[in-house]
């Protein structure tokens, strides 16, 4: 049997290791007669050791491996140990205990000792795992793209290169990787890029250049520095550079003509690139009603019965904030509990504003146009914009005689308030004497011109060049979405008109609204809403498969009105059979049972008498059919999120019961 270990030995390394973090201990291995280990025996352990094996520290002392530890942890490290007595030599790996990932270093000890010290890698062996998977992604992202990248270190030593870059200079990934860039590519010297690539690492700054790469290739390059890297990014603008060039010599040869060809070819180019413009504009707006076509809906249900309960419960907690007989802390808490449900319902009337204005890209088919006085138009963007204005500028008006023009009054409206808005911002404030909005109108053949002027910053060519893309802006981050010139250009023409801008840096900018002259009626819509004293109590049936917005509806007309509730439009149909004494009808156009177009068409066959009740109710996004529906059924609609007030007037304004 072999001798124990000295016990000032084991003294030393308990005091040395007993507040240790990582898991130390001594194991002495056990041996038979003949001299062979059969197992190894724990002398001494540490606290973390023991915490580790989940033992208490005076528990392990003359135990065995396999009574402690399970074959897949120290156990299972039998012929390793034997291996470290047996040889004297140190040995090191990694194993699981239980489900934390070891690292254990075996050190050989006189008298058959072994010191295992166990290190928990499990989290950094996670986050090397987390990186190495973002590195293969990072890898994977810049080799599939089909531009060109690579990175070298402040040496000029190439760090990082993609296939295409290496593509782009006639060698391999591997012959570049870790070479001096000028040796790697000496082609490279003495050029435009290699004065670029100098002036971004002395200045740590950034460059955006056009390059030819090849006698007939052009890239768009853009260097920036980023810590001890330079880092080049670069985009192939052959074809357009050919487009460009081939552009150019139409245009030279055609001026080496007579004067009337020149002009000629002059005037089919700007038509040309007006084309283009008009082409990528209407591709964005495109891009942005189908976001909002498919978004809007879904937001649109929940926000309903969000924006309705918030509504709610203020009116319900405004007449216990009031009264006499609260104490001073309820009406506190009830105070401060008012204040954070009007600052949600604030929140929330910025989402349905938000939604609306995208949803405004998917449906400018959909709206209904008719005379409409521009004058009264602007005076409502002024009276609603004159909070922006009143600080900055004085508002002068030079009306003249114009008839109504074809648009849709509301969404003027809202064209205009944008552009005032616009206006208030590119104008300093502190400077109100100074500075003018200026609302000009005039009639110019079949056409209603309105323009809005102001004396504020104005654009350089860059900015008015992208003033109507969508999500373009040069506003902070948080102060504007970019949404708000789009909005308005798609707007306009919808209304069969044309939104223009002109600018001048440091004397301000104009915008230029055209609508033809109206030749059509307008066509009525959901009545205004109106405060009505002592109205009668009438019936109200909702129909929607929301049951959260059912619910909301019950509490918002619940109080003046019988309201009944259907989940579905079978059910409603079910219901209208037996009991059809229904002041007005709220039907949700689109349902997953029967829709409500179906329920129209049904009570068509079999009520029709119902049908003048009826309202319906959309969220804004509409299958062909929907449109279709809507534009050959004349029952007013209403779209979610909507207004307490908006349905309290139609259910006043309902036609009375017949039959």
């Amino acid at each position: 049997m072999a001798l124990p270990l000295p016990d000032s030995l084991l003294a030393a390394l308990e005091e040395a290791e007993r507040e240790h973090p990582e898991a130390c201990m001594v194991l002495r291995a056990v041996r038979s007669n003949s001299g062979s280990i059969l197992d190894f025996e724990w002398l001494w352990a540490n606290p973390a050791a023991a915490r580790a094996l989940g033992r208490v520290p005076e528990f392990l002392p003359g135990r065995r491996l396999g009574e402690v530890s399970s074959k897949d942890g120290i156990a299972g490290r039998m012929d390793l140990l034997r291996q470290v007595v047996e040889s004297g030599r140190l040995h090191a790996d990694h194993f699981t205990e239980g489900d934390i990932l070891m690292q254990g270093t075996a050190v050989p000890l006189r008298r058959d000792g072994v010191l295992l010290r166990l290190r928990d890698i499990t989290s950094s062996q996670r986050v090397e795992e987390g990186l190495r998977e973002t590195l293969d992604w990072v890898r994977d992202v810049l080799e599939s793209m089909p531009d060109v990248f690579f990175t070298v270190d402040t040496d000029w030593r190439i760090t990082y290169v993609n296939r295409n870059a290496a593509a782009l200079t006639g060698r391999t990934p591997e012959t570049l990787f870790r070479r001096v860039l000028w040796d790697a590519c000496p082609e490279l010297c003495g050029t435009p890029f290699e004065r670029a690539l100098r002036e971004v690492a002395a200045e740590e700054s950034y460059r955006l250049f056009e390059l030819r790469t090849g006698r007939d290739r052009w890239h768009d390059v853009h260097v920036w520095s980023s810590g001890r890297n330079i880092s080049t990014y670069a985009r192939d603008i052959t074809d357009k550079k050919r487009v460009q060039a081939e552009r150019d010599a139409l245009l030279a040869r055609e001026r080496s003509g007579r004067l009337e060809a020149e002009a000629l070819a002059q005037r089919r180019t700007h038509e040309l690139m007006a084309a283009r413009e008009r082409l990528v504009q209407s591709e964005k707006l495109a891009m942005a009603g189908q976001l909002a076509a498919g978004v809007g809906h879904e937001i649109n249900n929940p926000l309903s019965y969000v924006t309705g309960n918030l509504q709610f419960a203020v009116e319900q907690l405004t007449p216990l904030a009031r009264r006499p007989d609260a104490g001073p802390g309820a009406q506190g808490a009830l105070n401060e509990a008012l204040e954070a449900l009007r600052e949600a319902r604030e929140g929330a009337e910025r989402i349905r504003v938000i939604v609306r204005d995208l949803q405004t890209f998917a449906r400018a088919d959909e709206l209904r146009l008719g005379p409409v006085d521009v004058h009264a138009a602007l005076e409502f963007g002024v009276s609603m914009a004159m909070t922006h204005l009143r600080s900055r500028a004085q508002v002068e008006r030079s009306y003249g005689q114009v008839p109504p023009a074809l648009a849709h009054e509301a969404r003027l409206g809202q064209v205009f308030l944008h552009l005032l808005i616009n206006a208030a911002h590119a104008i300093p404030s502190g400077d109100f004497e100074r500075h003018r909005v200026t609302l000009t109108t005039r009639r110019e053949g079949a056409w209603v011109l309105v323009e809005v002027s102001d004396t504020g910053m104005g654009m350089t060519p860059e900015v008015l060049q992208r003033a109507f893309e969508p999500f373009f802006t040069t506003r902070p981050v948080g102060e504007g979405s970019g949404l708000g010139l789009s909005i308005c250009l798609g707007l306009v023409r919808s209304m069969h008109g044309e939104l223009t801008a002109t600018s001048i840096p440091g004397l301000g900018s104009t915008f230029q609204v055209r609508l033809p002259i109206a030749e059509r009626p307008v066509h009525p819509g959901v009545p205004a809403v109106r405060a009505e004293e002592g109205a009668s109590r009438k019936r109200v049936l909702v129909v929607d498969d929301e049951p959260q917005l059912t619910s909301v509806l019950r509490r918002i007309l619940g109080r003046q009105h019988d309201v009944v509730v259907a989940h579905s439009g079978r059910e409603a149909l079910t219901l209208l059979e037996q009991d059809d004494a229904f002041d007005r009808i709220f039907c949700d156009l689109m349902m997953a049972d029967l829709t409500g177009m179906d329920v129209h068409a049904e009570l068509a066959r079999r009520r029709p008498q119902l049908l003048s009740r009826f309202v319906f109710m959309t969220g804004g996004s509409f299958t062909d059919r929907a449109r279709a529906f809507l534009q050959a059924v004349p029952l007013p609609r209403i779209e979610k999120p909507f207004e307490p007030g908006v349905l309290h007037a139609l259910v006043e304004s309902s036609p009375p019961r017949t039959g």
